[in-house]
């Protein structure tokens, strides 16, 4: 595994959206080998999650429910942080997208 590989698979490890590993390449967990389009899902499912979590958290503090101001700043942030990163994925994927196609003839 390079060294850009492995920094990318620990910040998403770290954030959550990637599973904990032993070892292995970018997408495997627990010995078996994930394909791209499942890691892609599941940072997308994971994305979806903290998004939801963090819009229950808004209505629970418009009802009352919560009183926690910071756990639901921080559930925000999360969510706000999670997002970022899968946008920087998608402008990477297509990035490289692109200079593929620039290399076809």
């Amino acid at each position: 595994m390079n060294p850009i590989e492995n920094n990318i698979s620990i910040g998403l490890e770290k954030t959550g959206l990637l599973p904990q590993k032993d070892g292995g390449g970018l997408g495997q967990a627990a010995g078996t080998e994930a394909s791209f389009q499942d890691v892609l899902r599941g940072l997308v499912d994971k994305v979806d999650s903290l998004q939801k979590d963090a819009d229950a958290s808004i209505k629970g503090l418009a009802t009352g429910e919560t009183t926690n101001i910071h756990d639901v700043t921080m559930k925000l942030e999360e969510a706000g942080v999670a997002f970022e990163l899968m946008m920087e994925i998608r402008n990477k994927l297509l990035d490289a997208y692109q200079e593929v196609m620039k290399m076809q003839p």
